[in-house]
């Protein structure tokens, strides 16, 4: 029922964006599952890790042009990290400059905090055709966990990039972090990842492909009468992702994350390749429609 009821909430934002009715609106929609990752119901206790569980998740978005130099994000997401998330940035864009701000929730994460707030920040400097430089941060509001079900959320995302004929190629720092209070302490979970990524695209071809190029440090620590016990999952990953325009209106999208190594660390030091056939990966498919060039469409028009 809760989550009926956030996908709805989801839904009913994201097509209000079309109020701007001068401006194009996209939206989309995402579903992902995997088993490289914890469960929120893993305990200390647990230290084995066979990759058995297939935790899925859904997401919603849209973007829409508010002004000429305005942009406006809107999102709802089931992160494996950091549970439930809706956020809305707007960004300011000139040529060689964007920043972006814009409330961000926590969403029926916990019975005892409902709605979470915080704020998400972007920053972007770029030569056109060039280079650039971006960040982005996500955090909760409120630095205190006081009761059992508090929680605080954090995300930053750091890249630089340069580009080259058909492709545009990137370092990154992607780092999530979901920390809870606990009848006996508090269990953080969190990632740290590194990766280079190429993006590939040729102009007139109908898609393009993003390769990846990474390394994924997975933890889920206990803290525990003022002593901590840390499960730690260290993955060398090769992501391949997809755009496909299928038609003139509608984008499909599906992106695989494949482990080449994963091998435990602290408490599962010593497991190494876990999963059926030792096979961990995670998979995200989707697609996101132009509700214009949708409208033309149905309207007759080209």
């Amino acid at each position: 029922m809760i989550r009926r009821s956030l996908i709805l909430t989801a839904l009913v934002s994201l097509f209000s964006l079309n109020s701007f009715s001068s401006f194009s609106l996209e939206i989309g929609a995402g579903f992902h599952i995997g088993n490289l990752g914890f469960t929120h119901e893993r305990t200390s206790d647990q230290t084995g890790f066979d990759g058995s569980n297939y935790p899925w998740g859904l997401s919603l978005y849209g973007t829409q042009p508010i002004a000429d130099n305005f942009i406006l994000n809107s999102g709802f997401y089931m992160d494996p990290i950091l549970r439930n998330t809706v956020y809305t940035i707007f960004t300011y864009r000139e040529r060689f400059f964007s920043i972006g701000v814009g409330p961000f929730f926590g969403p029926f994460n916990s019975k005892t905090s409902l709605l979470k707030s915080g704020i998400s920040t972007s920053v972007r400097i770029e030569l056109p055709g060039v280079a650039f430089l971006s960040f982005r941060a996500d955090s909760s509001i409120g630095g205190r966990l006081t009761q059992d079900g508090d929680y605080i959320q954090e995300r930053s995302d750091a890249s630089i990039g340069y580009y080259v004929r058909n492709a545009i190629c990137s370092l990154n720092l992607l780092t999530r972090k979901y920390t809870q209070k606990t009848t006996s302490g508090e269990v953080i979970d969190s990632t740290i990842e590194y990766s280079f990524k190429t993006d590939i695209f040729q102009k007139n071809i109908p898609y393009k492909v993003l390769l990846t190029f990474g390394y994924r440090k997975t933890s889920k620590t206990f803290i525990e009468n003022n002593a901590s016990v840390s499960h730690t999952l260290g993955s060398i990953l090769v992501n391949t992702r997809i755009d496909v325009e299928l038609t003139t209106f509608l984008k499909f999208i599906v992106d695989l994350e494949n482990s080449i190594y994963t091998f435990g660390q602290d408490e599962l030091l010593g497991i190494s390749n876990p999963g059926p056939g030792g096979y961990l990966f995670n998979l995200n498919a989707g697609f996101s429609i132009d509700v214009d060039k949708l409208s033309n469409r149905l309207a007759g028009g080209t």
